[in-house]
């Protein structure tokens, strides 16, 4: 048990790891795009009120599915979360992420479910697992995106084989550690994948998630003038998730898309369409903490404090990494 605990706490990321590369990565940003700060400027305030509400207001609509998402994970392990708890957590652990994109926010969410009950909340292990699920179902619609995309001068066809290997490697390495791990609670959390309608909900669920995206790009780069086709859009957001994978945050991963799909030429654009796009994050995970902090406070002035009963969270966590990584 003692040493569980231990595998377990080695795997959160240090605060030193979690904030240098992000940091470095706007460094760079920054010096890059120094030189033409005023161009940037001038792209920028192309963008009207109405398409910065709409990149906010889309993006809380993916964080809110997201959330529905990963509570029917674990709901289906038998472990719900009531709804406002759901949300309360998922704000906090989105907002976590946004500013410090190395999936710390996952941690966060666990110590608030954990310390909100820890009698009836999910297992760690069944927690992390319902992450890990909608990683690999959010993977396989990408997937399909991918292979949607190529054929523009920008998506090539390798990408597919490449994209649709790694996929595979990484499913058969889940299913194994699942087959080994079967009399652990945490497997009970694959239970969403069985389901004909769970399942379904689950894919549309995401889909509808990833979908939006592309559209929030397409809002953005056409609102700093670079006039993009929907699959130059659609190349750009999936461009980005490839470079979301490196901890660099969302500014430098939007814009490398972006000059990647457009050109050195589209520097100015480029970096006010992934600026833009990164603040509207910051601002929607901003909007749904605050619902989260004012649910979290109602609670607190409704429930007496209690003394916790010891969980079972270490039970059933096998010494998976979480950290450093969507």
């Amino acid at each position: 048990m003692a040493g569980q605990h231990t595998d377990l706490g080695q795997s959160r990321p240090s605060l030193v790891r979690t904030l240098l590369p992000p940091l470095v990565a706007f460094g760079v940003l920054g010096v890059l795009l120094w030189p033409h700060a005023d161009e940037v400027w001038r792209s920028a305030k192309l963008v009207s009120w109405e398409v910065a509400g709409a990149l906010v207001v889309l993006h809380l609509v993916a964080l809110l599915l997201r959330a529905e998402a990963w509570g029917m994970c674990v709901a289906a392990a038998g472990s719900p979360v009531g709804r406002r708890d759901l949300h309360s957590s998922s704000a906090f652990r989105f907002l976590a992420d946004t500013l410090v994109p190395t999936y710390v926010g996952a941690w966060v969410r666990i110590a608030m479910l954990k310390k909100l009950d820890p009698v009836r909340a999910p297992t760690v292990g069944q927690m992390v697992t319902a992450d890990v699920i909608l990683l690999l179902v959010e993977a396989g619609i990408t997937l399909v995106l991918i292979t949607a995309a190529v054929g523009s001068a920008s998506v090539e066809w390798w990408l597919v084989p490449a994209f649709a290997g790694l996929l595979a490697m990484v499913a058969a390495l889940v299913w194994s550690l699942r087959a080994h791990f079967e009399d652990r609670p945490f497997v009970k959390t694959f239970q969403v994948l069985t389901g004909g309608r769970r399942r379904a909900t689950l894919v549309a669920l995401l889909a509808a998630v990833l979908l939006i995206q592309p559209v929030r790009f397409w809002l953005a780069l056409e609102a700093v003038g670079l006039d993009p086709s929907a699959v130059e859009a659609l190349a750009t957001f999936l461009i980005t998730n490839v470079y979301a994978i490196l901890p660099v945050g969302p500014g430098p991963s939007s814009i490398g898309a972006a000059l990647t799909v457009f050109g050195d030429g589209a520097l100015a654009e480029a970096g006010a369409a992934g600026l833009i796009l990164a603040s509207a994050a910051v601002i929607a995970a901003g909007l749904y903490s605050v619902y989260g902090g004012a649910a979290l406070t109602r609670r607190s002035r409704r429930r007496p404090d209690a003394s916790p009963e010891p969980s079972e969270a270490s039970r059933d966590t096998p010494s998976i990494p979480l950290g450093s990584g969507r």
